[in-house]
């Protein structure tokens, strides 16, 4: 769960490097739960070929559009480690890299699947000053801000994230409000331990983390 973005003069020509590819399986605490793991070595095909075993499932190939870093990668007592989905890279492939410990529905219609989950991870993202951020504030306040976004294919051209109208029409939850800036200054966001996060589940979803 790593980026590394390569910038040229000109905001819309960054040029993504990384992408989120994650098999999720069902813990049966709560119908949420989940653990995730997360394969940095696997392509779009490898990815798109595997077929999901029963209590498992994929979840949508996004783009990290933020540098961030994965400090560290949970254990848990009887849960591997590393798991074993793509028979043609060596070794097991996908690590666990987080857990969602619980979901908080917000909307469910013709908008999508719109919830507030915790998540179980250590992360640290850096949005460079000068660089554009989507945000989604809610009525008590709380602000999000997007970090993945579903695509294609890791050769996207859009939406170009830099542009002011990019997220223009894409709806979030009802009584929430969207807005984008240009950063004076960097900004980081940490997740010690836990993250709370907006997941939309449509097509193309999302995630956004709480400023």
């Amino acid at each position: 769960m790593f980026l590394h973005c390569a910038e040229t003069d000109t905001p819309a020509a960054t040029e993504y490097t990384n992408f989120t590819l994650k098999m999720n399986q069902s813990t049966g605490e709560t119908q949420f739960t989940q653990l995730a793991y997360q394969c940095d070595a696997c392509s779009f095909a490898q990815f798109e070929a595997i077929v999901p075993p029963p209590g498992w499932e994929k979840s949508p190939t996004q783009v990290m559009i933020v540098p961030g870093e994965m400090r560290s990668v949970p254990s848990f007592e009887g849960v591997p480690d590393t798991m074993d989905f793509v028979p043609e890279i060596p070794g097991e492939e996908f690590r666990l890299i987080a857990k969602v410990l619980d979901v908080t529905v917000l909307e469910l219609g013709p908008n999508g699947f719109m919830a507030l989950a915790e998540v179980m991870r250590d992360t640290i993202f850096h949005y460079p000053a000068g660089s554009r951020i989507h945000e989604f504030t809610d009525p008590d306040g709380n602000s999000f801000v997007l970090f993945v976004y579903e695509v294609e294919s890791k050769d996207f051209t859009n939406p170009d994230f830099q542009a002011a109208d990019a997220l223009a029409d894409y709806a979030g939850p009802q009584g929430w409000t969207y807005s984008t800036e240009i950063l004076d200054e960097e900004l980081v966001m940490e997740a010690n331990g836990v993250a709370t996060v907006l997941t939309i589940r449509r097509t193309p979803s999302s995630v956004w983390q709480r400023r």
